[in-house]
């Protein structure tokens, strides 16, 4: 029994160690498939992917007040834009130098990791100070029906005095309890009693990425975020 037993585990590692080698071969040899059907269809599952993580990234962001989410959503409007440019232009590009000799070669060699190195990077900068152009409130528009829509808080707001102050008020709000505006990290405000309206400052608004925009979270009595919205200063309505 002890000898069937000690003669199964190597085997067992043996067989999980060759899947694993198996895998990563497919999945490089996938990686620089260059024909073009590979090319198309590349480029579009990393659109689907980007499409996907993007969109559903910003749904969760409007309920739940998950810092992940920032990366995930960045990697998705990033690989949206790079991806099919990576292996429509980088591969190819790095094929055609690899077949060459010198300086060309080395590039070659080194090109789709150095790429995919700054891709990353882009990423976790993107992810840490989060693009307005990023932000997009689906909250609303996934709503369902009126009646579930109607039992939703909504948050409108409209610039005032030429756009120096931006005016802001919560409606159906019957399940806030607290309404915290922030913008760069830092509290700006908070409203504690309804109505739960409010005024922001436009100079008090913080740039990220080149965006002037702050967020309002609404929190029920439980302290539990209900909703979360971002609003940047060039798309608030005029009064």
């Amino acid at each position: 029994m002890d000898n069937a037993s000690e003669s199964g585990a190597p085997s067992l590692a043996a067989g999980v160690a060759s899947a694993v080698r198996g895998g990563w071969r497919s999945a490089k040899t996938v990686y620089y498939a260059d024909s073009p059907s590979w090319r198309v269809l590349k480029s579009g599952a990393l659109v689907f992917l980007g499409c996907f993580l993007w969109a559903g990234s910003n749904v969760l962001h409007s309920y739940v007040d998950w810092a992940v989410l920032d990366y995930t959503m960045a990697y998705g409007a990033l690989v949206l834009v790079y991806g099919p440019i990576h292996h429509a232009v980088v591969i190819p590009l790095a094929l055609r130098w690899r077949r060459s000799d010198g300086l060309r070669q080395r590039v070659g060699r080194r090109l789709p990791t150095a790429m995919l190195a700054v891709f990353l990077a882009a990423v976790l900068v993107v992810g840490t100070f989060a693009a307005g152009a990023m932000t997009v409130d689906f909250g609303t528009a996934i709503g369902g029906s009126e009646g579930a829509t109607a039992a939703q808080p909504e948050l409108a707001c409209a610039t005032e005095a030429g756009g120096e102050t931006v005016a802001c008020e919560v409606t159906n709000a019957e399940r806030v309890d607290r309404v915290v505006v922030r913008t760069g990290g830092e509290r700006l405000l908070e409203v504690t009693d309804p109505p739960y309206e409010f005024t922001v400052e436009a100079s008090a608004v913080d740039t990220t990425m080149d965006r002037e925009q702050f967020r309002v979270r609404l929190y029920d009595d439980r302290g539990t975020l209900v909703r979360q919205y971002t609003r940047r200063l060039s798309t608030v309505g005029m009064n």
